[in-house]
């Protein structure tokens, strides 16, 4: 029975790594099932309806799609198509936001969001102005206020949103430690202290990471 012990922990590490990667699996054909469906809406749509097909297969982005890099493409062509800033100004916050949204441990087409944001402040700066006869300085500080706000970093720390969701998986697997082992009968005082101090350390490390995150 001792022997077996080690192969039967291997089945377990063996099948959550499947299980993970079916998951993964599962993801990215869902991802990219969507992607090609909005894609198809695209060519029927015009004006901001076309945007707004464009940004739902944008949300729905996996790496390296070729169907999030066109979308990008095309929807900053159609930005500069439009002639009324209300409209350009839509448009560029929506391929803006779409993109911060798809955000994960990286932001994808960071050069993009970059290149955006003295836009999306001069358009914000020229419509605001308008109600302020269209005074220049009023312009001037009015797009400076934008600019900061659109350079505001605002993102989580990568740090402690990884070891949020690891000591989430860690404080999950002690309490189920806790209960299979723990609990077993006999009841096993080894197996529930460590499943506690473990439990107790990966949860108070969980609230630290969702309050520095």
């Amino acid at each position: 029975m001792i022997g077996e012990k080690p192969f039967f922990y291997r089945k377990y590490v063996i099948f959550s790594i499947f299980f993970i990667i079916f998951i993964l699996l599962l993801l990215f054909v869902r991802n990219f099932y969507y992607q090609v469906l909005h894609e198809k809406e695209v060519k029927k749509s015009v004006g901001l309806e076309k945007v707004k097909a464009y940004e739902r297969v944008i949300l729905n982005h996996f790496p390296l799609s070729p169907y999030t890099e066109r979308a990008v493409k095309e929807l900053l062509s159609i930005c500069e198509g439009f002639l009324e800033e209300k409209e350009k100004n839509y448009c560029y916050e929506t391929l803006r936001s779409s993109l911060i949204q798809i955000r994960s441990f990286y932001q994808p087409y960071e050069e993009v969001i970059d290149e955006l944001k003295p836009k999306i402040a001069d358009l914000r700066a020229t419509l605001k102005n308008k109600g302020e006869q269209g005074k220049k300085e009023e312009y001037e500080r009015i797009f400076q206020a934008q600019l900061e706000i659109l350079n505001y970093h605002h993102a989580p720390s990568c740090f402690w949103s990884i070891v949020t969701v690891f000591s989430l998986l860690g404080w999950i697997t002690s309490l189920i430690i806790v209960i299979f082992k723990g609990f077993a009968k006999p009841l096993n005082k080894r197996w529930l202290a460590f499943g506690g101090v473990s439990y107790l350390f990966f949860f108070c490390l969980w609230l630290l990471g969702l309050l520095l995150a």
